[in-house]
């Protein structure tokens, strides 16, 4: 644009420069040829300089547009004509005549010219101080302005297109990155459920193996079980307090009861779930199960807190099954926290749910820990089965929830007493109950 304008201003000031050369060569051969006809020299001399091809006319008018001398002997004593009308004072007032060359590009005279003028200097010795000069006019082809102005607004064009094609491939190229980007995101993410759906189905080919183990042989274990109970109680009952036989009685009545918790477990885990879902509000489940936590909680110094959103809808689960996931969730809060912490139990609306956080500032666990909480018999604790977490994980899928986890292992205190940071917080989102779902859809 700038070069634009400049080629325009270079040509109109070549053209000016143009006009006010000859309009001083006119006026110089004047005063030379001043001899007494004067008049008919003036005319003689305008016709003279209209020869040339790039004038189109000359004339010299009074301030009030009347002309007195013309390139055109029949335009002497008519009245300039520019845009169609006839010049009166008002506009040569607007034209602003000097005698400093002016230059404009009108309509003058009957056709689109380049107009020099100034006042006309010629005798202004003997001209009255009371009178205004009058005005010499040249007409100038417009043709070579005009010629540079298209070649200008066609190389402007060509700019243009070339500027909004290149915008249209950067946009292009913007709009294929972003899809690129897109499809890498949705890559990856199938991706994702592509590795969670592969830990599903080794999940559960684990379950159902356990299952077909567990269904031929719980009864062959149980069986002996009892037997070896009774004969443990029988004979604790027959020695006396305190000493090693019954005491040996005792460890053999514990061992049982454990070993029957483990088959118990491990058949709660292979066979199938039946579960029986209602509507049930789930903050009255949590408050059962901290009640069952609170004194073991009390003696470990953990600090309990329960936290529900405003406005939270019923949940579609089954009560007794839900509260047992969420019991084995706190218990194993808990033996994170045997030094005391604080053991948060939260309820929020989600969008198509309801989430039900878990979260302890115990011990912490590490990646790679994270990656087999969910699998049978995987466990940190000594006297675990590790069926905990596994049963939790097949009671949210049972109800058609989802379950995740986010830990963060504690690292030692500064002054090296015990261990800080550790956080592990357990989501679950739970489904909607009929009745909230419609509501939900009406909404």
């Amino acid at each position: 644009y700038m070069s634009i304008r400049r080629s325009e201003r270079a040509m109109a000031d070549l053209l000016a420069e143009k006009g006010s050369s000859l309009i001083m060569a006119f006026e110089s051969a004047l005063r030379t040829g001043l001899r007494g006809e004067t008049g008919v020299r003036l005319q003689v001399l305008l016709e003279e300089m209209t020869r040339s091809p790039d004038i189109e006319f000359v004339a010299v008018t009074m301030p009030d547009g009347t002309i007195v001398a013309h390139s055109e002997r029949t335009r002497l004593g008519e009245t300039l004509r520019m845009q169609g009308e006839e010049v009166d004072e008002d506009r040569m007032t607007g034209l602003a005549p000097g005698d400093d060359v002016r230059w404009t590009t009108i309509r003058m005279e009957g056709r689109r010219v380049f107009v020099v003028y100034r006042n006309f200097l010629l005798g202004r010795e003997n001209w009255s101080k009371d009178l205004p000069p009058p005005t010499i006019f040249l007409g100038l082809d417009v043709s070579p302005f005009e010629i540079t102005r298209r070649q200008n607004r066609s190389y402007a064009i060509i700019l243009s297109v070339v500027a909004f094609l290149m915008g249209m491939v950067c946009l292009l190229a913007v709009s294929f990155a972003e899809r690129a980007r897109e499809s890498r995101r949705r890559q990856f993410r199938a991706e994702g459920e592509v590795h969670r759906l592969e830990e599903e189905v080794r999940r559960r080919e684990k379950l159902a193996a356990i299952g077909t183990l567990a269904a031929g042989v719980a009864h062959e274990i149980r069986n002996p079980l009892s037997s070896i109970k009774g004969f443990a109680t029988y004979f604790r009952q027959r020695f006396g307090d305190g000493s090693e036989e019954r005491e040996a009685a005792d460890i053999m009545v514990r061992e049982v009861n454990r070993l029957n918790r483990v088959i118990t477990d491990l058949l709660g885990l292979s066979r199938p779930s039946d579960v029986k879902p209602r509507s049930v509000c789930l903050e009255n489940i949590v408050a059962h199960v901290l009640r069952l936590i609170r004194q073991s909680a009390g003696e470990r110094h953990v600090g309990l807190s329960c936290r529900t959103s405003r406005s939270v809808p019923n949940v579609f689960v089954d009560v007794e099954r839900l509260g047992q996931a969420l019991l084995n969730l706190c218990l194993n809060a808990l033996d994170a926290m045997p030094d005391g912490g604080t053991l948060t139990i939260a309820i929020s609306r989600a969008r198509e749910s309801v989430c039900l956080l878990v979260r302890d500032t115990g011990s912490g666990m590490t990646p790679e820990i994270m990656e087999h909480i969910f699998d049978p018999y995987f466990t940190t604790k000594g006297s675990g089965t590790g069926l905990g977490l596994p049963l939790v994980h097949k009671i949210i899928t049972a109800h058609g929830g989802r379950i995740s986890v986010r830990s963060r292992p504690a690292v030692p205190a500064k002054d090296g007493n015990g261990s800080v940071g550790g956080e592990t917080v357990f989501r679950i989102w739970l489904p909607l109950a009929p009745e909230e779902e419609s509501g939900s859809a009406r909404r």
